[in-house]
């Protein structure tokens, strides 16, 4: 999750800085064969907010790892290797730097495989695990039944870009995602949120490189959460967060929603649908996260 201040700008990506210092979305998430099951890689500072590294990042680093296991797997014609359901439990905050990656292959089979993926930090401590099933989808698909309400936005040169600059902070992720947010749900910007509890806009890669199954890890946890809009504002940290990944992404910016579904006790539960150009519902996210409430009285 994230936060961040606003201005308008046109440009869905292309962002030159995403690109230096090996900060793009593949070099970010690279990982680098050690041993077989055991993969190194480096966190990229550029993927985080306030110092904190977003777990959708850290989510598409351990699927690219359980991928890189995978490797050499034939497939039928025209599909495509994908992570397409992954679960990750964040057990304390992954900072910027070398990490390893310890893949554990539970199963395989001719259609899907599921795999274990412990990340450690340098000094060898145990910082998140996901377990990540691989399947393969078709290039081209369409749905039998599509039972989520799409989304309706307005063109991306009407809505709010999110900025570096946040209240008091910076979100480096924010020259890594181009982020446009619905004018309609970014009052929080300026101490006026419409207590709908949702946020959606669209969002890109901010290198101008096409999403893709891998990226949509990223996508369901990349916009700010939707708890701003309920006027509840300071660090969110995601506890644990799952993605399905249904269809591969047709070129240019996708759409997203997220939406607050039950805040209480310090907690809060959220939703997060992704539509790609064609408008096809191409990913979901789901997260329980830690809130801090406000003082009673």
């Amino acid at each position: 999750m994230t936060s961040a201040a606003a201005d308008r700008a046109p440009d869905a990506g292309g962002d030159d800085r995403a690109r230096g210092a090996g900060g793009g979305f593949d070099d970010a998430t690279a990982v680098r064969t050690v041993e077989p099951g055991r993969f190194a890689a480096d966190v990229h500072p550029g993927w985080s907010i306030a110092g904190r590294t977003n777990g959708g990042y850290l989510l598409a680093l351990m699927a690219r790892a359980a991928l890189k296991q995978e490797d050499g797997r034939s497939l039928p014609a025209g599909r495509r290797p994908a992570p397409v359901a992954a679960t990750a439990s964040y057990l304390s905050p992954t900072p910027p730097g070398p990490v390893v990656l310890t893949v554990t292959t539970l199963r395989r089979g001719r259609t899907s495989g599921v795999h274990r993926v412990e990340l450690h930090d340098r000094d060898g401590e145990r910082r998140a695990e996901a377990l990540v099933t691989l399947g393969a989808l078709h290039e081209e698909a369409t749905a039998h039944f599509d039972g989520v309400e799409p989304v309706d936005l307005p063109p991306l040169e009407d809505c709010v870009r999110l900025t570096v600059n946040g209240p008091g902070f910076t979100v480096p992720l924010m020259q890594m995602v181009a982020q446009h947010l619905d004018p309609a749900c970014a009052g929080w910007l300026h101490g006026e949120p419409s207590s709908g509890g949702e946020l959606r806009g669209w969002l890109a890669l901010a290198d101008g490189r096409d999403s893709d199954p891998l990226s949509l890890l990223l996508a369901i946890d990349a916009l700010p959460p939707a708890t701003f809009d309920l006027g509840l504002g300071g660090w969110v940290p995601t506890l644990q967060l799952s993605a399905w990944v249904r269809a591969v992404p047709a070129s240019g910016p996708l759409r997203v929603r997220q939406r607050a579904r039950l805040v209480e006790d310090g907690m809060v539960d959220e939703t997060c649908d992704v539509w790609d150009g064609r408008g096809r519902l191409v990913a979901s996210g789901h997260q329980l996260a830690g809130i801090r409430m406000p003082r009673r009285g």
